[in-house]
This record gives C-alpha cells, sequence and structure tokens, in this order.
C-alpha cells in the first residue's frame, strides 16, 4: 500500500544523528549550543536540522531573538525522539552491563523520610538478591526528579502524592498509606509532663516550624485555625532533617511530623510524642515512574520488591494499590532468592 512505503521510506531516512540534534535543539535553544555539545560546527548543525525538516515536509523550530523554539510538529517529533534517545540509551545500557559482567542499575530517589526504613531495607535486601545491580539512590527537587523520570534517567520516585505527578507520560501509585500528624518534643521538654496539653500552651512554645509553603506548614496552621487560634510563630523555620535532630537532642522545642518519622526518633531516643491531637493527616507517599518507557528490568523487579514488602510491613494496605505490581520476582536474573 501507498503508505506504507511512504512511512518504511520516512523511517529509513531518518537517522540516529537527526534524533540526537533534535532532543539537544529542545533542550539548548540554539544551534551553536548545540554545536559546542557535540564539537562540530553550527553549520553542521544546521545542515542535519534542515534534513530532518525535509524529511518531516514541514519547519520544526521557530527562529527568534530568544532562540529557536519547537512548532507544533516539531514538539511532536522531538517527543518521539526522546523516547527513542531513551530506549536506545538503556540498551547501551545492557550490552554495556553484560560486558562488564554485572545485571545493569537501578536509580531511585526519594523525597521524604516518612518511606526511608521501608526504602532501606528493601534496598539492603534487594542488593543481597541482586548484587550484580548498580544501586544508585539520588537527590535533587521535585521538579528536576521529574525530568529526569521522563527523560528515563531515574527510575523510581518516592514522594508524597502532588499534582505534579498527575501526567499522562507518569504513573504513581501509593506505597505508604496517608498518615497522621503528631508533636514530638525533645525528651527533656516540660510539657512532656502534663496529662493534658492545650492548643493555647502549644502556640506560646518554641518550634521548629516547618519550611514555608511546605504541606507540614499547611497542615500545621490548619490544625491551629481548626481551634481559633493564631498558629506558632516562634523558634525556627527550617527542614533541615539534621539540625531539627540536633535541636530536639539539645534544646526545648517542638516538631509536627508524620507519625512514622515521629515514631523513628521515639525509638532513637531523640524525642516523645506530645499528648495532643492535631486531627490532620498527611497524604500518601506514592512511587512515581515513566509511563511510556519500558522499564529496566532491574526497576520492575525493585517496584515489586518493595511494593509486597510494603503490604506485608503494614505501611501499605492492599485495597490502596491502584496500580498492578510487574509480577517480576526477587531477582534481577530471574531466580528466586
Amino acid at each position: 500500500m501507498p503508505s506504507d512505503v511512504s512511512v518504511h521510506a520516512l523511517i529509513a531516512r531518518l537517522k540516529l544523528r537527526h534524533l540526537r540534534v533534535m532532543v539537544a535543539l529542545s533542550e539548548l535553544g540554539s544551534l551553536a549550543r548545540v554545536a559546542e555539545q557535540f564539537h562540530i560546527s553550527p553549520a553542521a548543525i544546521s545542515k542535519t536540522l534542515a534534513e530532518v525538516e525535509d524529511i518531516a515536509g514541514a519547519e520544526l523550530f521557530e527562529r527568534g531573538r530568544r532562540g529557536m523554539h519547537p512548532t507544533e510538529v516539531g514538539q511532536e517529533v522531538i517527543r518521539c525522539a526522546t523516547f527513542v534517545n531513551a530506549q536506545l540509551m538503556q540498551m547501551a545500557e545492557f550490552l554495556q552491563s553484560t560486558r562488564e559482567g554485572t545485571r545493569g542499575r537501578l536509580s531511585i530517589a526519594f523525597r521524604t523520610l516518612s518511606v526511608q526504613p521501608l526504602l532501606a531495607q528493601a534496598v539492603c535486601e534487594f542488593h543481597e538478591a541482586n548484587p550484580l545491580v548498580s544501586v544508585n539512590v539520588t537527590e535533587g527537587a521535585v521538579g528536576d526528579l521529574i525530568d529526569q523520570i521522563t527523560e528515563g534517567e531515574l527510575d523510581l520516585l518516592f514522594a508524597y502524592e502532588d499534582p505534579r505527578f498527575e501526567r499522562s507520560d507518569l504513573l504513581s501509585t501509593p506505597v505508604v498509606d496517608g498518615q497522621r500528624l503528631v508533636i514530638v518534643a525533645g525528651v527533656h521538654h516540660p510539657l512532656l509532663q502534663r496529662p493534658n496539653v492545650s492548643a493555647g500552651q502549644l502556640t506560646q512554645q518554641q518550634w521548629l516550624l516547618p519550611a514555608w509553603g511546605s504541606r507540614l506548614q499547611h497542615h500545621l496552621e490548619a490544625s491551629f485555625h481548626a481551634h481559633n487560634l493564631t498558629p506558632p510563630t516562634r523558634g525556627i523555620r527550617t527542614s533541615d532533617v539534621p539540625m531539627t535532630l540536633y535541636v530536639l537532642r539539645n534544646a526545648n522545642f517542638l516538631a509536627v511530623l508524620p507519625v512514622r518519622i515521629a515514631a523513628q526518633l521515639v525509638s532513637a531516643g531523640v524525642a516523645k510524642t506530645l499528648r495532643f491531637n492535631l486531627a490532620s493527616r498527611v497524604e500518601p507517599v506514592v512511587v512515581v515512574r515513566n509511563a511510556v518507557l519500558k522499564p529496566r528490568r532491574s526497576a520492575a523487579v525493585f517496584l515489586d520488591f518493595i511494593m509486597r514488602r510494603a503490604i506485608d510491613t503494614g505501611v501499605l494496605t492492599a485495597d490502596s494499590r491502584t496500580e498492578t505490581s510487574s509480577g517480576e520476582n526477587g531477582s534481577v536474573d530471574g531466580h528466586e532468592r
């Protein structure tokens, strides 16, 4: 059929360098900057772009004073090119790991301490079962980590539910149920000796206040507004965990935390839970991954690994899951541990 011939002819003309240049232009927005990245002349990049536009039969970028911006057709070509590049990168990683005698890599990130104990245990057990998989736990802002997921660099992100995850190219699954918030105090705080603590007394205390714009700040303020009181303002505003631990160990401060994080501090002897009902909860922790790219085998195995352990340890109820697991066993090479 003519349409089939036409499609196959287009595919035959497209080269990997075409796709790489398209993706680079979308990221850098300049022929000169892309040329510098590829260590060739801007004229060569311009020629490559002209070749792709000739194949597409349409202009793919608009040239302006502030750089190059993809047209509607260009955006679709870039989307497909990004997908193909990411899949080719996964293949290259697989071939490289085969040459090195390993079993690939796993890249994960987390943005909340609520999942840290579960994640740490799962990573240790996964590494024991799959010692040839290179495991990397990375850091970054949520926006940057989302970009890494869409580009295929990051496999799994563990974070509180967030509207930014509501995208067609992302999948998210609950891994830790929503938690109630509690107030913790340093182990020698005088309020711990009182059988009942009022909201009014809490406003007079020194606090480790959540960072501006954080969900904990929102929940703390909402809880005090429910009691018709002004939220606490005295103390230190920080989201730094080492700072929080140090202050709670050495001074009479209060802090608001999800109950699972609070339990970690209580178990470590750093803090105690105050007798006060905040009547507030934080959202579930979800695991976010790419909905378009086929996941690395190591990521699929680890996802199933941690989901089963989340249910086994009780941090996730079985009916909370909205996505099915990969169905893989606990080993990347296909053998049970």
